[in-house]
């Protein structure tokens, strides 16, 4: 028996191990979790939930390194909104969020922010997360000319959804479909999906890029 047959294998693997052992771990997807209600009175949000108008909306997102996210809405007669990073949201929530757990849109001066659902939107809405190590610059081209959720327009700082500045080209409008391919492709992708809670889906053709959606009706 030849003691050499046995060394060069063992060589071999040993050093698979130690290059295994040396690779940057590939990152976890973050998890996301769709809520309803404020303080304590929260629930977890299932797809196709039947929400009265105005019920206040949440998302709690769970990552392992810091992150930036993105979180559209769209619908028929809605178009596209934007609800984070909102430039017109004063919030202690910014990109990029740092490792742990985020709760959105997050809360100013003490107070509990929320957005909440529209009404009159007769086919239903689709919420929309897109997350990502580093920045999407797709994304970041829409902030300023898609309809935004803002909380200064009011005194009493409540959140409210207002036109993007003066003079901004307005992208998705009532009754156009989403105004970025990532965002449709992202939509379409999650459609069979039945939970909306849990990991986010792994974008194809992008590297660490997740994304959640969740679908709600108006209660009439």
């Amino acid at each position: 028996m030849r003691p050499r047959l046995f060394v060069l294998p063992l060589v071999a693997a040993a050093a698979a191990f130690a290059i295994w052992k040396c690779s940057p771990a590939a990152p976890h997807a973050p998890a996301c979790t769709w809520r309803t209600g404020t303080g304590t009175a929260i629930q977890q949000g299932a797809n196709f939930d039947k929400l009265a108008p105005e019920s206040p909306v949440r998302l709690s997102v769970h990552h392992d390194a810091p992150l930036h996210l993105y979180v559209f809405s769209h619908s028929t007669e809605d178009g596209t909104l934007l609800l984070f990073p909102s430039p017109k949201v004063q919030s202690d929530c910014r990109n990029p969020l740092p490792a742990g757990q985020t709760v959105l849109p997050g809360s100013f001066d003490g107070k509990e922010l929320a957005w909440t659902t529209r009404s009159g939107i007769l086919a239903g809405t689709t919420f929309l997360a897109i997350a990502s190590r580093e920045p999407l610059a797709e994304l970041d081209a829409l902030l300023p000319v898609v309809r935004q959720w803002s909380n200064s327009v009011f005194p009493d700082r409540s959140m409210q959804v207002t036109n993007p500045g003066a003079g901004a080209d307005l992208l998705g409008k009532p009754r156009s479909g989403w105004p970025e391919p990532m965002l449709q492709r992202a939509s379409e992708a999650l459609r069979e999906r039945t939970d909306p809670n849990g990991p986010m889906l792994e974008l194809a053709g992008r590297d660490s890029a997740w994304a959640s959606a969740w679908n709600v009706l108006e209660r009439r």
